[in-house]
């Protein structure tokens, strides 16, 4: 079975399509022709009964009105009439040259079958319907048909019911190869356009004008290939950008070193000197551990989720503020932490923190708020608001930024985030800008009894 499912599933879907139609037309050809012979049987046979009631009535009517035994009268040529009298059945009227064998045999039925019954008796292998029915006088009447207006009634159920269907499969086929053709020519047009971007056609297009999922796919497809471009142009600036970045420090030491190694001191004193090559040492390596974070995040985080790990943030957050607080002196930091707990490592989210706390200080003008609850951690300043452009990019890799510098800061914390289920926006504020990040799907807590106090928020103020 799974073999013919496997061989049906790598036909094209035309051929698929014409298998089905096919094997509906064949099923329903065995449930006509076998499944419903009993059924048209019986029906054929009330038919033939029926014919023999009416025509029996025609005879009961008209009886007695020719003498001659009613030859000029209208009667159904298919069936014969014989009335029992005088204890022998005469020839009523039939359109048939019966002989006396035939006459004796239906004289024989009248005598052993019983008045008002539908019976059939087969006379040389042929088979014969008949009705038999007591008038006046004691006058019985039988009329018996043979097989022949039966089998042509079924021949042109069957006939009808055949071309009907016929029809109605070709006008299904007609349509389903229709819509057929109507899935399988887009997605020949996509498969096209894929072939030509893999070959690097530049100029590749894809117009499908349809509002289903169809179009849908392939508009999917134009915009995954503008965005693989974007990016692809983005990294190749920022490469750029990087390698001038890097070029600048490496530089710095070596002239700093060479000229040590002469004895010369470019920035007055030996001890400043040095303090120069250090300062480009940490920004150099500053920016090769942002890169091979990103880089390396994603397995790093997933073996943190195998250990289940949790961070006291309440505590992570107030070591940060300890060591970066002295960053800008000048900015007051005004916090409402609670005691919380985020699942996660605690390495990892020191990163998320920090790295906002650093964008926050760089912007801030005057303050910087940072509020702590369960589940929910969010941090702002009264700095400059962003444009709605820098909103929608700020969490992307290799985006630039305002001052066209290449930031992987925050594009690291949106993936530390996703990857332990939380969520951070970025939100502009009348004054400002506000960075949330929240649990996608918080643990509902059980409710404290009444008797316990409620832990009041702390807010303090950290000046100088």
């Amino acid at each position: 079975m799974r073999r013919l499912l496997k061989s049906l599933m790598d036909l094209s879907l035309f051929q698929q399509m014409s298998v089905i139609v096919v094997t509906l037309g064949v099923i329903l050809v065995l449930f006509f022709t076998v499944y419903q012979k009993g059924n048209i049987d019986d029906f054929v046979n009330s038919q033939v009964v029926s014919l023999l009631h009416r025509s029996q009535e025609t005879i009961v009517q008209n009886i007695g009105k020719s003498e001659s035994g009613g030859s000029n009268l209208n009667y159904d040529d298919d069936v014969m009439h014989f009335v029992y009298v005088n204890n022998k059945c005469v020839q009523y009227h039939s359109n048939k040259i019966v002989d006396e064998d035939f006459i004796n045999t239906v004289n024989s039925l009248v005598i052993d079958s019983e008045q008002g019954k539908d019976s059939l008796f087969f006379y040389h292998n042929v088979k014969y319907f008949y009705y038999l029915s007591l008038k006046e006088n004691n006058v019985k009447i039988i009329s018996i048909i043979d097989d022949s207006y039966g089998k042509a009634i079924e021949t042109t159920l069957l006939s009808s019911v055949s071309n009907n269907s016929a029809v109605v499969f070709g006008f299904i086929f007609i349509l389903l190869t229709l819509w057929v053709t109507t899935i399988i020519t887009p997605l020949l047009q996509m498969q096209n356009y894929v072939e030509k971007v893999k070959n690097g056609d530049d100029k590749a297009t894809l117009t499908i004008d349809r509002k289903d999922e169809i179009g849908e796919l392939a508009d999917a497809l134009v915009s995954m290939r503008n965005e693989i471009k974007r990016q692809e142009a983005i990294k190749e600036e920022m490469i750029h950008n990087i390698s001038h970045d890097l070029k600048t420090p490496i530089a710095t030491i070596k002239s700093y070193a060479e000229s040590i190694k002469d004895g010369i001191y470019p920035y007055d004193t030996l001890e400043k000197s040095v303090d120069v090559i250090i300062e480009n040492a940490d920004r150099l390596e500053k920016k090769v551990y942002s890169l091979l974070l990103l880089n390396r995040l994603d397995y790093l985080i997933g073996q943190e989720k195998e250990i289940n790990k949790t961070t006291d943030m309440y505590s992570l957050v107030e070591n940060v503020l300890l060591s970066m607080k002295m960053i800008r002196p000048e900015v007051e930091i005004i916090k409402d932490l609670q005691p919380a707990v985020f699942k996660g490592e605690q390495e990892s989210w020191r990163i998320v923190v920090s790295n906002i706390l650093d964008n926050a200080f760089r912007y801030a003008e005057t303050n910087i708020t940072i509020t702590l609850r369960e589940n929910e951690i969010n941090i702002s300043n009264d700095g400059p608001c962003l444009s709605k452009e820098r909103v929608a990019k700020l969490f992307r890799p290799f985006e630039k930024g305002d001052k066209g510098k290449f930031g992987l800061g925050l594009s690291i914390c949106y993936k530390i985030c996703n990857n332990y289920g939380y969520s951070i926006v970025a939100e502009n504020l009348e004054k400002g800008v506000i960075f949330r990040i929240e649990n996608k799907e918080p643990v509902k807590k059980e409710k404290k009894s009444s008797g316990k106090k409620k832990r009041n928020s702390e807010n303090e103020t950290l000046k100088d």
